[in-house]
This record gives structure tokens, sequence and C-alpha cells, in this order.
């Protein structure tokens, strides 16, 4: 089972295995079911109902289907459409908008092809920083839109759940399902510990992480999370 989250597809690529190596150009078929699934309006409630439509085809299709706790980082990423990129006064996350953030144009036969990727027309900032606490608060109501099991499938062909300290159990959200827990959670694995022998291939990277982790820590210590220390 190899690692790769179908949300790398981020709406609109192929992921990894079904793309053949593929994950990164504009795939026109996906956007167009995103845009249908959405109903031209790309907010919180009709990305999570996507984001679940993904994960089922993802693993029906891809023997090598894999959903692991980092993959909630993803759905981070998808909040930008509706936090960070609606254009205008009114902020609404439209298909113009999302279309030009996507860099993708309609055909006349109802097909989307790929055009140069733009900031969208009279794009403004946020009023307010959208901070990490914002960002972990919308991770958790989209994945909660549509919740789905950590883990991936298997050469047998049977879908194997996963656990992961006491966050995970059995491929479900066993903590409580609040902002904090999230936080704490996605705080762990971006800072975690790496093995002692790997230290003289990736020093600067346990480096970097070590800084971060300083950093960090202060803010997520207040949220009750455990320090986690490289090694």
């Amino acid at each position: 089972m190899h690692s790769f989250s179908f949300f790398a597809t981020n709406g609109y690529r192929s992921d990894f295995f079904l793309g053949h190596g593929d994950n990164f150009s504009f795939n026109g078929t996906l956007f167009r079911k995103m845009n249908r699934v959405c109903d031209s309006l790309f907010n919180l409630k009709n990305l999570g109902v996507y984001r679940g439509k993904r994960y089922n085809a993802s693993k029906a299709q891809n023997p090598n289907f894999y959903f692991g706790p980092l993959s909630l980082l993803l759905y981070g990423a998808a909040s930008f459409l509706y936090e960070l990129m609606p254009s205008g006064p009114n902020y609404v996350p439209d298909l113009a908008t999302i279309s030009s953030f996507f860099g993708a144009k309609q055909n006349s036969d109802g097909t989307w092809s790929s055009v140069p990727e733009q900031i969208p027309a009279n794009w403004t900032n946020r009023v307010s920083p959208y901070t990490n606490n914002d960002v972990t608060n919308q991770i958790l109501a989209m994945y909660l839109e549509h919740p789905v099991l950590f883990g991936g499938n298997t050469a047998a062909g049977s879908f194997d759940a996963i656990s992961f300290g006491s966050f995970i159990k059995n491929g479900t959200l066993s903590a409580p399902a609040n902002g904090p827990n999230v936080a704490c959670l996605l705080y762990q694995l971006t800072t975690g510990s790496i093995p002692s022998y790997l230290n003289g291939v990736i020093t600067p990277t346990v480096d970097a992480l070590n800084f971060a982790a300083s950093k960090l820590a202060p803010a997520y210590a207040n949220l009750g999370c455990p320090i986690p220390l490289t090694r």
C-alpha cells in the first residue's frame, strides 16, 4: 500500500496512481465534476460533499488508495477557495472567481481546458488574517460535512482502517471532534520525531523542524498539546 492521498488532486488534478504519475496537470473532467457537485458555489458545505465523493471514487478505483492523518491538511487548502480567493466586497466563491484561480476555461462544448492561472479580478485581502486556528476550524468543519475513515486499500482487495495515537482509533476520530484536538494532531504530525539514523542525511530538515517547533510551541502549549522532540 503506497502512501498517497486522493486529496492531492485538490479537486482538479488526477491522483498519482490513476494519473500514471501525473498529479500536477489540470484535469478538465475533474474540474467539471467539482463544479457540478458544488453547483458553481465553492463554499464549505459544497466542497465537503465533493471531498466525500472524491474519497469514494478514489477508494473504489485505486488499489493503492491511502487516506492518512496528514490528508486533513488538504481540507485546509480547500478552505482557501472560500476564505482567501473570493473577489470583491461580498466575498462570493463563485465559478468566475474559482476558475480564474485554477486557470480553467470552459469550452463551447461544456468541457474545460487549462489557461494561465491568475489572481481573480478585483481580488482584495481579508480584513483579518487567516490564522492557524481559523484553518483548523475549517478543516474540522469540512471533514465533518462528510466524515470518512482513515486507512487504505490492501493487496487483498480490502480496506484497512488505521489508528494513530489517541486521536484516531479504527479509522475514526476518537478524541472529541473539536478545533484544539485537530490542531494538536496536526502539530504532532508536522513536528514529530525523526529517527536518529536519518539525521546524517536530513540534518537541515531536523534543524528546520526544531526551529518551527520552537516558534509554534508557545501557541500550541496553550491548547494542551504535548511538545514533540526530534531525536
